[in-house]
């Protein structure tokens, strides 16, 4: 049986239990670059559920209705059943994702797009930029990982998760664009007011829609 000798000299060159200190260090990083790739892959994931979630919503705004404001409400509501699904909430209720601040811009009446945002460039027939916009922030991957640091640079991990659908005309703008701008267009293609001749007393409120949403 060997007798090893405890004097610092031979205890520096012992090499016994040094393949023990390499595992422990590689594990310890192969665990940290795991708890990384983890946060990464499931964070994409949540994102496309994400997305869905956005396209529902403008979806639900940009159908006609008897207002704009009916429609705004339709988002609102869809967003809301989101946010109480069985099976969506779990996913943003514990803590690691969340979506916020349901941002819905249907230009019309509120004059509201998302122009600042996305520019329609010079071209003046370029397609309004309407529809709705959240806030997602994915707090998993905030994370302080051993031996590797934080991941967190001091701004967090946010985004906008963005729904651009063209908004149908409401029924209100419908009629408001018939009775009161073509109809008075109309009437006023013949300066000699032949046109108002015809029509006689009918005026803009004697409009009745006959299909659709009055459009």
């Amino acid at each position: 049986m060997k007798n090893y000798s405890l004097s610092p000299k031979k205890l520096i060159r012992n090499e016994r239990g040094f393949l023990s200190a390499d595992f422990l260090f590689a594990i310890i990083i192969a665990s940290g670059l795991c708890i990384v790739f983890f946060s990464l892959t499931f964070t994409l994931s949540m994102v496309e559920v994400g997305q869905y979630i956005a396209y529902s919503v403008s979806r639900a705004h940009s159908a006609s209705h008897k207002t704009q404001d009916d429609q705004v409400a339709m988002a609102k509501a869809k967003f809301a059943s989101f946010q109480k699904n069985k099976v969506l909430r779990p996913l943003f209720s514990n803590g690691w994702f969340e979506i916020t601040k349901l941002d819905i811009r249907g230009a019309g009446e509120t004059g509201k797009d998302f122009n600042d945002r996305y520019p329609k460039g010079k071209s003046d027939l370029s397609m309004p930029q309407v529809g709705i916009r959240l806030n997602f922030e994915a707090n998993i991957l905030d994370r302080k990982i051993t031996l590797l640091g934080s991941t967190n640079s001091g701004e967090g991990f946010k985004a906008f998760l963005t729904g651009l659908m063209i908004r149908e005309p409401s029924a209100k703008e419908c009629f408001d664009q018939i009775r009161k701008a073509r109809y008075n267009a109309i009437l006023k293609l013949d300066p000699s007011g032949r046109f108002e001749k015809v029509a006689g007393t009918a005026s803009e409120k004697d409009y009745v829609p006959m299909e659709d949403n009055g459009c």
